[in-house]
């Protein structure tokens, strides 16, 4: 048995005993604290308290450690898992995870928007919510392996979103009155439809299945968003500022584009690539949209702040172009390193390489998604 995997049985096994023998310490003191407690505090919109022990919204250090500790081993887990079926992290796959990426995002905003009631809203506060979007990512991976290699692909890509949609039907009667505005089941159907298209269309492979059921997963949110931006609105929020889409798009576009132009006429490889491209763009996403949000130089009906001190400094100078800008040196930076100085030992490794590049990504596109929602959205 392999060191890491003795190690977390170990690990499991005392925590399990310490729950029985010493409740107040390890539950109390420790999962309510610093895991529990500040999802249920999130939820409720304060701080809340537990046989006395307090927990407020946000991460602590201790929180932090645990989660980047159990994502360190998520990672470790996915990249042994591409390495055993020989999975290519190459630009189709960046495409056919960016349903997956968007719908952690959306989720997030419209659980800040009101839309669930407690206890539903537990399920789409982070972590929760990250937890559940990478189950399902992970989840359309084993599907789309086991439809590649099967003979009868479209049946039982059929089937699945038919199980999907039973599923949906389910917990439609279960929790719709826990929903501001829950999507129809009929409605669903007509997603489904939409998703299966998209996989008769693609090559019915394994980024194939992953791009469909992502898209499955991920139009309701896009439904619910767009009927909140057109008016039907269940939260306080008035207003809707629909500058910040096209704004922050069309400038995270232009530098993206400015740089693939330069390169090309440099003969860099290194800066002309979809992927390198795709870490570019996410970034300056998060970063002008943390512009317009914290420096607001546009005058819109927002109150946002930082509460990192590093961005926070570099948006106090320079008029706030300090952060973007600084973003981009920094990703920039990343990129070069990684296909330049570590050209020969990641190039042993590919996956690992690909698998890194993912996860920056995500690290720029997902909060940047979320802010830019948020903002769109008056909330």
């Amino acid at each position: 048995m392999r060191p890491w995997l003795i190690i977390l049985i170990a690990a499991c096994i005392i925590f399990a005993a310490g729950l029985l023998i010493a409740p107040t310490i390890f539950y109390d003191h420790f999962i309510w604290k610093y895991l529990w407690g500040p999802i249920v505090a999130d939820a409720a919109g304060h701080s809340v308290s537990y046989h006395g022990v307090g927990a407020a919204e946000g991460y602590t250090l201790v929180s932090e450690f645990i989660y980047g500790a159990l994502l360190l081993l998520a990672v470790y887990m996915l990249y042994k898992f591409f390495e055993f079926f020989d999975i290519k992290i190459d630009m189709p796959f960046f495409a056919a995870s960016l349903p997956f990426i968007i719908l952690g995002s959306t989720l997030r905003v419209l659980e800040d928007s009101g839309l669930f009631e407690k206890p539903l809203s537990y399920f789409f506060i982070s972590p929760i919510i990250y937890i559940q979007v990478g189950l399902y990512f992970f989840l359309s991976m084993l599907a789309g392996i086991y439809i590649e290699r099967s003979e009868k692909k479209v049946r039982l890509f059929a089937f699945l979103i038919m199980a999907i949609d039973a599923a949906y039907l389910i917990m439609y009667f279960i929790f719709s009155d826990k929903c501001s505005h829950p999507v129809n089941p009929l409605l669903m159907i007509f997603f489904s439809a939409a998703s299966l298209s998209v996989f008769l269309y693609l090559k019915k492979n394994i980024t194939a299945t992953m791009f469909s059921l992502g898209l499955l997963f991920l139009l309701p949110s896009l439904y619910l968003i767009g009927i909140w931006v057109y008016g039907d609105r269940w939260g306080t929020s008035n207003h809707v500022n629909a500058i910040i889409l096209p704004l922050v798009l069309a400038i995270s576009s232009a530098v993206t584009i400015l740089i693939f132009v330069f390169a090309k006429r440099a003969g860099s490889t290194i800066f002309s690539s979809g992927i390198n491209l795709s870490l570019i763009f996410a970034h300056m996403l998060d970063g002008w949209t943390s512009y317009f949000a914290v420096v607001n130089p546009l005058g819109m009906d927002i109150n946002y702040g930082e509460k990192h001190p590093i961005p926070l400094f570099l948006m106090g100078h320079f008029y706030g172009l300090a952060y973007p800008v600084a973003k981009l040196v920094i990703i920039a930076g990343v990129i070069y390193a990684m296909d330049f100085y570590l050209k020969d030992e990641l190039g042993e490794k590919p996956i690992l390489k690909g698998l890194i590049k993912f996860f920056i990504l995500v690290l720029g596109l997902a909060p940047g998604l979320r802010d830019m929602l948020r903002i769109l959205m008056g909330i």
